[in-house]
């Protein structure tokens, strides 16, 4: 019995790791991104990683900095290259 309890113990504990190593916010920031509400500048989005989709749900979202070589142009909203 006792070494049943611990087996179940192991698998829960795996199934929540999973699930919060898999979240949008997670997956963003191992990207080098951080989420940002909507009405942010972003000069390189990263949509693909839907930042607390239960909270805001499709308002935040992941920023990324941009490539290297590049800068956010004068508006913020595009990266372009070094001048």
């Amino acid at each position: 019995m006792r070494l049943s309890l611990l087996a179940l113990l192991a698998v829960v504990a795996s199934a929540v790791t999973d699930c919060s190593s898999s979240s949008g916010q997670a997956q963003c920031e191992a990207a080098g991104g951080q989420c940002v509400l909507g009405g942010n500048f972003c000069a390189n989005p990263m949509y693909q990683y839907d930042c607390n989709p239960d909270r805001n749900p499709g308002g935040a979202y992941c920023c990324a900095p941009c490539h290297a070589g590049t800068v956010p142009d004068d508006a913020g909203t595009a990266c372009v290259g070094a001048e």
